[in-house]
């Protein structure tokens, strides 16, 4: 968006320079303390973007590790032959 301004860029300091100096002797009657208020707020709205900046997404909570379960299982008895047998079977199935 153009602005036109008659203003040239030699001007501009100068102008500045007179502001300030008329908006210093309206303020001239404040304590220093509320001039430096002033100021702030002048400063803060000048330097604030016009439009609010683009918030970040919330950082996701981490997950909570599942509780530990504890497996027990009960223990087969088998008969040694039985456990013998069954391993010559597989020997047998894989020659």
């Amino acid at each position: 968006m153009n602005v036109e301004s008659w203003i040239t860029v030699e001007e501009t300091p100068a102008l500045a320079q007179a502001a300030r100096e008329a908006i210093e002797a309206r303020l001239a009657r404040f304590p220093v303390a509320q001039r430096d208020a002033f100021w702030a707020s002048i400063v803060k709205a000048y330097n604030t973007p016009y439009n609010d900046p683009v918030k970040k997404p919330a950082a996701p909570k981490p997950a909570e590790p599942a509780p530990k379960v504890e497996l027990v299982l009960p223990e087969i008895e088998l008969p040694a032959a039985a456990i013998a047998s069954a391993a010559l079977a597989a020997e047998i199935r894989a020659a």
